[in-house]
């Protein structure tokens, strides 16, 4: 039996560089799970058969209960925000709801890493799936909603560069320039994380962006608050960070885009955000008119031909009959001409 659940498919357990994780675990630093841990997990049975679009799952993957190995399974409804301690009332509510889940991660049992090549994986597919949350109150003067009044704007992409490089102009100039062509807007946050205001200013930025860029090239506070917060408000990240055989920090469960130059990074730019990159108006502009005030070009005159064999000179004496014309005579000397 624990065999069988251990190799049933789950839209939960995602595949990455040989280790698989657990995109409902509550704990960002103990995700990973193995066939035994997920054999003992109830959710793959509950997958299998139906639950609701309004059931919201937990995981603790390295809890014990009752003497046994984890998981631990945590289950609430999103509709009436209350905490279930099973699945009894689901079906027999009247506001049950059939979830539809990654069709795409169920019939492939988890087997690929659906993050390659451009493709969202289970995490980031439930996390575009959520709406877009604002925070419910402001944490600095304690009140019910933000003073500063954010608004989300659709196409404005917050970039957090790394520490060292943040004032540098060819990298915000390269980032700028590869958003602006897929038709979105960079918002470069390059301030410290220093104190409560420079925190404000970041809590405001990622309200106002619907997407995140975080590089995690190089250790960064501000760059932990903003994935943190991000992924709590419902936020698509890609996180991104330059070649390097010992980074910093690894975050647990989330993808990480690598990169070694600007062209790579462009390329990661284009396929996390799923853009297509089109010429600048002023690039297409400048083209048209110069094809327009370009005069037209005169047809290219054909060299002459060569002339035919009538129109051939004749050969000297000797040449076309085949006869090879001998040389002149010479005239012998004589002692007395000498």
């Amino acid at each position: 039996m624990e065999k069988d659940r251990a190799t049933s498919a789950c839209a939960y357990r995602r595949v990455e560089r040989g280790r698989t994780f657990c995109t409902r675990a509550t704990d960002e630093f103990d995700r990973e799970v193995w066939p035994e841990v997920c054999a003992r997990c109830p959710v793959p049975a509950w997958l299998a058969a139906g639950i609701c679009t309004h059931l919201d799952i937990g995981t603790e993957v390295a809890r014990k209960v009752d003497g046994e190995a984890g998981p631990r399974v945590f289950t609430a409804c999103r509709f009436f925000r209350e905490r279930l301690d099973g699945l009894e009332r689901c079906r027999s509510c009247p506001h049950f709801s059939p979830w539809q889940g990654e069709e795409s991660e169920a019939e492939e049992g988890g087997s690929e890493d659906t993050s390659a090549e451009g493709e969202q994986s289970p995490e980031e597919s439930q996390a575009a799936a959520e709406p877009l949350r604002m925070m419910p109150a402001c944490f600095r003067a304690g009140v019910a909603q933000c003073l500063r009044f954010p608004e989300l704007v659709p196409d404005r992409v917050l970039v957090l560069p790394p520490p060292s490089i943040r004032p540098a102009e060819p990298y915000r100039a390269l980032v700028e320039q590869i958003l602006k062509q897929g038709g979105l807007q960079a918002l470069f946050f390059v301030g410290p994380l220093r104190d409560v205001d420079g925190l404000c200013d970041l809590c405001l930025a990622v309200q106002q962006c619907p997407r995140l860029i975080v590089d995690v090239s190089e250790w960064d506070a501000g760059a932990l608050f903003a994935m943190g917060l991000g992924r709590a408000l419902g936020r698509g990240l890609l996180l991104i960070r330059g070649q390097d055989s010992t980074p910093p920090f690894i975050p647990q469960g989330l993808p990480v885009h690598e990169y070694s130059s600007g062209e790579e990074l462009a390329m990661l730019l284009v396929r996390g955000l799923g853009i297509s990159l089109q010429p600048a108006r002023g690039e297409v502009a400048a083209g048209e008119k110069v094809l327009e005030d370009k005069p037209a070009e005169a047809p290219e005159e054909q060299p002459a031909a060569a002339p035919g064999p009538a129109e051939q000179p004749p050969p000297p004496a000797g040449e076309g009959s085949g006869e090879v014309p001998s040389p002149k005579p010479r005239k012998s000397r004589s002692k007395k001409d000498k």
